[in-house]
């Protein structure tokens, strides 16, 4: 079943100046424990919101914005079953034989027997910075991303603009990262995005070899206040449907 969250009257309080617990932090005004949801995954979201009643949260726009998917454990249980009575078909049936075939092996000789093989030393060549077949300059970029407070962010992700190039930071907030020199006929830009923070672009200089960044991710907009779990009811959905149906005809 699909659910929204929403938070009608948002909590003016600062949120900084709330004492903190362990899910959260204390709102001295309204007397009420407000849980932080901004650093959560969705199934994360969902697990703890799905039955929750009279909730105080920390959300952030995009969170309240998206939908989210509740499992039932009967749904869950019904799976299960059918996934066991698949299994125990799957054993049932009798073994079809197979004919086992002959592995051929061939190998191919690159080498002429009048010519000599020509090593390479891949170190001394990097070293001397010597162009060699299927070896690419890299520029590698290396740094540490925390937030404000100075505490590391481990899983930030970060990408490489219009590319599939990315990693992530380790749980000290480090990361590195190997972008082509080729690359570099445009501009580039590491994307940085963090769950709950504001996602930052950062332009790489092409000029230095080695690069280590240093970087400070704020928070996004968040709104705190008492959560309302809006559901959607499938049955009313296509009730809807069939009326708009209906009134088309006419």
């Amino acid at each position: 079943m699909k659910f929204k969250l929403n938070i009608p009257e948002p909590c003016h309080e600062d949120w900084q100046q709330m004492s903190p617990t362990q899910k959260g932090k204390f709102c001295a005004s309204c007397q009420k424990e407000v849980i932080d949801f901004t650093k959560l995954s969705a199934t994360e979201i969902a697990r703890k919101t799905k039955n929750a009643k009279q909730l105080c949260g920390r959300f952030t726009s995009t969170q309240l914005e998206q939908d989210y998917v509740s499992t039932s454990q009967s749904s869950l249980s019904r799976l299960g079953i059918a996934l066991g009575l698949g299994s125990i078909i799957t054993v049932a049936q009798p073994g079809l034989a197979q004919e086992k075939r002959p592995t051929q092996e061939s190998v191919l000789n690159l080498n002429s027997e009048n010519e000599e093989e020509e090593k390479i030393d891949v170190v001394e060549a990097l070293n001397n910075k010597m162009p060699i077949c299927g070896f690419d300059e890299v520029i590698i970029i290396t740094g540490n991303v925390t937030e404000e407070t100075g505490l590391p962010l481990p899983g930030v992700n970060i990408i490489q603009q219009n590319t599939s190039n990315g990693t992530q930071t380790d749980f000290d907030g480090n990361f590195s990262i190997e972008i082509s020199e080729e690359d570099f006929e445009n501009e580039v830009f590491l994307q940085f995005s963090y769950v709950g923070f504001e996602t930052v672009q950062v332009k790489i200089n092409s000029e230095e070899k080695n690069q280590t960044l240093k970087l400070e991710l704020s928070p996004g907009e968040a709104l705190e206040g008492e959560v309302v779990i809006i559901r959607t009811n499938i049955f009313q959905r296509f009730l809807n449907l069939f009326r708009s149906n209906e009134n088309k005809r006419y």
